[in-house]
């Protein structure tokens, strides 16, 4: 199954979206949500949201320090059940 996932403000009910040339003629599923505001889109640049997230995240008491330790020695440890 392919997928293709377009991010745009609409400005119109009537769209134009040359992504989809590749699926004319085949039978699609077409979903269309609207983006939650808190959304920290990779390129967007929005760096009060990211530091928002990140201070929510402390808030909540999220151990950064406590969850890379572990992801490290899950990663080294990985292959130690193995026969």
């Amino acid at each position: 199954m392919n997928s293709v996932r377009i991010r745009r403000k609409l400005e119109s009910e009537t769209l134009h979206l040359p992504e989809l040339k590749p699926l004319i003629g085949k039978n699609v599923e077409i979903i269309v949500q609207e983006e939650q505001k808190s959304t920290i889109l990779a390129g967007t640049g929005d760096w009060e949201a990211a530091a928002r997230a990140a201070q929510e995240l402390r808030d909540t008491g999220y151990d950064f320090d406590a969850c890379r330790q572990q992801r490290e020695h899950d990663l080294k440890h990985a292959n130690d059940h193995l026969p």
